[in-house]
């Protein structure tokens, strides 16, 4: 597990040695021209990213989110999950990240839970505002939360590499502007969808695909996606059940926003899954057991930070919804049956 507290590290251009600033300069410059790439090819969002290991390129990617209709195919995202495939492991301590631009919530978590032990990022997240990006973005790297613990050391460019960076934001992205807020109407078939998004979280356990987490999204009250964490199966370190079911979802229903639609799930969302949750513009989240029930079977402490945080998280534009009596009860139940599977484990990730 990692330490409790751990003061995040800010690096910038000009010191430490030549060959590092050399080194760090090419692979930021390759982030960069990835995510004109994502641009140009109309694959996604202008962000680009590169992962590196004993300073050799692992795997170099761009916002995907347009060609897969996965609200989750950031370029972190991506990257992350194209270098576990390719590496066979969902553990990435031995490699470093560098992103074009400061890493959304969602993303940081994911560096965060591959144990990546070094990210470098060039724009600041502020340049992306006057083209309607949120503000939350920038939450990630200086919240007031776990995200001031990470176990990892950041390098903010400066200099031209900054420069470089920054200069994405006036490239012509009028057509990627994001939507604005939706309505949140009610639901009265929680027990439901409940019920199911908890059966998924033993299915995840019982079938060995990963751990116990389930989720299930609903359109109109008719179930669209109901699916399970499937970390250890896909060897995805993002495949928790939240992000699963909303590829599923947008990859059913052929679209990125999810604003008409509901997500229920076992377990309070981690703030990789709750910042997915929010991209895609869901209008209504149900979740089961509080973050607390896990931290007996070595679940970080962070994982509650998605729903209780200072920030951008105590702003969301969604309802949200503790379930209560029975429904948390069942919930609940799910990590105490289950805990005998994960008595030896050591820092489990959602």
């Amino acid at each position: 597990m990692f330490p409790i507290e751990i003061s995040i590290k800010i690096f910038v251009f000009g010191y430490g040695s030549t060959v590092g600033q050399d080194a760090d300069h090419k692979f930021l410059k390759q982030s960069v021209e990835e995510a004109y790439e994502a641009v140009n090819t109309k694959d996604g969002y202008p962000f680009g990213a590169v992962i590196v290991r004993n300073g050799e390129v692992v795997v170099s990617c761009h916002n995907m989110v347009h060609k897969y209709k996965d609200p989750t195919a950031h370029a972190e995202m991506t990257a992350i999950r194209m270098a576990c495939e390719k590496l066979d492991t969902f553990k990435l301590s031995d490699c470093e990240i560098y992103a074009s631009c400061e890493p959304c919530p969602m993303c940081f978590a994911a560096i965060q839970m591959t144990s990546i032990k070094r990210l470098v990022y060039g724009a600041r997240a502020e340049s992306l505002t006057p083209m309607g990006y949120g503000n939350f973005i920038s939450d990630a790297l200086r919240g007031t939360t776990a995200f001031k613990k990470a176990n990892l050391e950041i390098k903010k460019a400066e200099g031209d590499d900054a420069i470089m960076a920054e200069q994405l934001s006036h490239f012509n992205l009028i057509s990627f502007i994001f939507q604005a807020p939706w309505k949140m109407p009610k639901d009265s078939s929680d027990h439901i969808f409940m019920k199911q998004a908890v059966e998924e979280a033993y299915e995840a356990v019982s079938t060995k695909d990963g751990y116990p987490f389930g989720a299930v999204i609903v359109r109109n009250g008719e179930l669209v996606a109901s699916c399970h964490n499937i970390v250890r199966k896909t060897k995805d370190p993002t495949a928790h059940a939240e992000v699963t079911a909303i590829r599923m979802a947008c990859e059913k229903l052929d679209k990125i926003k999810l604003s008409d639609c509901e997500i229920y799930a076992s377990c309070e969302p981690c703030p990789m899954c709750f910042a997915a949750i929010q991209a895609t513009g869901i209008k209504r989240l149900v979740y089961g057991a509080n973050a607390e029930s896990l931290t007996a079977l070595g679940y970080r402490l962070f994982i509650s930070d998605a729903l209780r945080g200072t920030s951008s998280f105590g702003k969301a534009e969604l309802e949200i919804k503790k379930a209560e009596g029975e429904d948390a009860v069942m919930a609940e139940q799910v990590f105490v049956k289950t805990k005998p599977l994960h008595k030896k484990k050591k820092a489990i990730t959602e």
